[in-house]
């Protein structure tokens, strides 16, 4: 009979069934590394915490060289995919479009809105200004390419009047014109019959859409001729020689019989300048916020309507002032005479910056363009001229009229009327908008004062304001030596060079500058003092007896 082993002591006891299938319960306290009891079955495999001590660490002080993100070779341009191209480029019926690419440009079109002119060479200065110069030419290039493309979209196109063979264009009448033109042109047709208090002096706001007209008699009123809303009309009881709009339609400068006068658009009196007498003509400089005036007594009067106070007060030395005008392009006045010239005047200047003699006998009107590059003349010898302003003030043309000409002016398409001449369909809406709200002329006002001109900078030609004042500026430093006895430009300034071990901080430079400019002027100080002795026994010298003949000894 056999009889059943015994267990041995290496031998684990057998455990029933129940006891087998029974997991030990897991505790939070419990250490990850307890295994699980003898014949418990193993569950899944847990995500054990790396040991760091078996992985090598990197010490924190030693310098690594990093891998660059940007390679050393020379990147090259990538070559576009033929594929991609050739499926660009053909269109929705699978030909091939004959002229890829934009259109080009012609080189007149963009040359007529460049800016910049190439033909000067760039000035020799330092790598960054001169890259930055590079890159405005190339953004001009750009502007005027883009400007000229987009010309193709100007939809209107310019009138122009002109008559048959034989026809004198002096006898078409305003009716005439009406029936040639369009509907959209002919329903701008307006009439005023204003017989009772003229005769008047119109003018028209910088928008061109409000209309002001000042009678002789007293009568002054303001309207949108657009819509023909009246904006407001007074009488104030006296002559008006002259009116004009300021820098926008909300605000009337008026030239009374006895002094000057400022009006808002509502007929409201705003404000009585009384500095400005007698005043006969009226100009408004936008881009300087100045209204110049010429008055009987003959003084030209700068008036600054941003602050409210007069800039300068000329006398033109030539009599009664009837006739001015302005130039558009440099701001400059033009003052006609009875003595038959023509002077050029500007509100930093005493005297005249020129004087041409255009007529025999008295000026009666005076033009100019809107590029400052002619000047048209009419006098009481029946004579009409156009003069050249940017040489030598010749004149180009004359011709004899039969009555002369009262009254002259350009057009903005270049031609020269004494009744009517030919707009600019296609207005910049961003200089001059007709159409803006009351909000928007708010923010143009002021845009238009923070950037306003300074009166001491009208001069002839605009140009010369962007080169450097060479004779001013040897004065300048001529009369800085004479102050300070010395040339503080004459040596280097004096520049620490850099150490090591922190000693090379902001204060520290500065305060080795300051060390070496102190000694300087110790020394210079110290020089002084040793020469005033010295003067001082020259001034002593036992002169002789003066004689009465010294006055003789040159």
């Amino acid at each position: 009979m056999e009889t059943a082993p015994k267990p041995s002591k290496d031998v684990p006891p057998k455990k029933n069934r129940l006891q087998a299938k029974r997991k030990k319960p897991r505790r939070y306290w419990d250490e990850e590394t307890t295994l699980t009891a003898a014949g418990a079955s193993p569950g899944p495999p847990r995500n054990k915490k790396r040991n760091r001590e078996l992985r090598p660490q990197r010490p924190k002080n030693t310098n690594i060289a990093k891998k660059s993100r940007i390679s050393r070779k020379p990147q090259l341009p990538k070559k576009p995919r033929e594929g991609r191209n050739l499926e660009s480029q053909r269109s929705v019926s699978g030909a091939q479009d004959p002229f890829p690419g934009p259109a080009p440009v012609p080189v007149e079109a963009a040359r007529k809105f460049r800016r910049i002119d190439k033909s000067k060479k760039l000035p020799h200065s330092k790598s960054k200004t001169r890259s930055r110069l590079e890159v405005a030419e190339a953004e001009e290039e750009e502007i005027s390419i883009k400007a000229a493309r987009s010309e193709l979209l100007l939809a209107e196109e310019p009138g122009f009047l002109e008559g048959e063979d034989g026809e004198d264009t002096a006898k078409i009448c305003q009716a005439d014109i009406v029936e040639a033109v369009d509907i959209a042109s002919a329903a701008k047709h307006f009439d005023l019959n204003l017989r009772q208090f003229g005769p008047y002096r119109l003018n028209y706001s910088p928008t061109g859409r409000h209309l002001a007209f000042g009678g002789h008699r007293g009568h002054v009123a303001a309207l949108d001729w657009v819509t023909k809303r009246l904006m407001c009309e007074i009488n104030v009881m006296e002559a008006v020689r002259d009116i004009r709009f300021l820098h926008s339609e909300a605000l009337l400068a008026v030239a009374q019989n006895r002094w000057l006068h400022i009006y808002d658009n509502q007929g409201i009196e705003l404000h009585c300048i009384r500095r400005c007498d007698r005043v006969t003509r009226l100009e408004f400089l936008p881009f300087h916020f100045l209204l110049a005036t010429a008055s009987e007594t003959g003084f030209l009067t700068y008036l600054d309507v941003s602050v409210g106070k007069i800039v300068a007060a000329l006398n033109a030395r030539a009599g009664r002032l009837d006739v001015m005008t302005k130039n558009p392009y440099n701001a400059v006045i033009h003052l006609g005479h009875s003595n038959g010239t023509v002077s050029l005047w500007s509100p930093a200047m005493k005297e005249p910056l020129a004087k041409i003699l255009c007529h025999r006998g008295g000026v009666r009107a005076v033009a100019v363009d809107s590029t400052g590059t002619y000047m048209a003349t009419s006098g009481l010898d029946h004579q009409l001229k156009i003069f050249d302003l940017r040489g030598m003030f010749q004149p180009l043309s004359a011709r004899t009229l039969p009555q002369g000409a009262g009254h002259l002016a350009f057009s903005q398409r270049g031609l020269l009327a004494a009744g009517m001449g030919a707009a600019e369909p296609n207005f910049d809406g961003l200089e001059s908008n007709p159409y803006r709200s009351q909000k928007q002329r708010q923010e143009w006002e002021v845009k238009a004062l923070l950037e306003k001109v300074p009166a001491e900078l009208i001069c002839l030609d605009p140009r010369a304001l962007a080169e450097v004042d060479v004779i001013s500026l040897e004065q300048e430093k001529k009369e800085r030596i004479e102050r300070l006895g010395y040339d503080p430009e004459a040596k280097a300034p004096f520049q620490p060079k850099p150490k090591q071990k922190g000693r090379s901080s902001t204060a520290s430079l500065v305060k080795r500058k300051r060390k070496v400019m102190d000694k300087e002027h110790r020394d210079k100080v110290r020089q002084s003092l040793e020469q005033q002795p010295q003067k001082q026994e020259k001034a002593k010298l036992p002169r002789a007896r003066p004689s009465a003949l010294d006055r003789f000894v040159r």
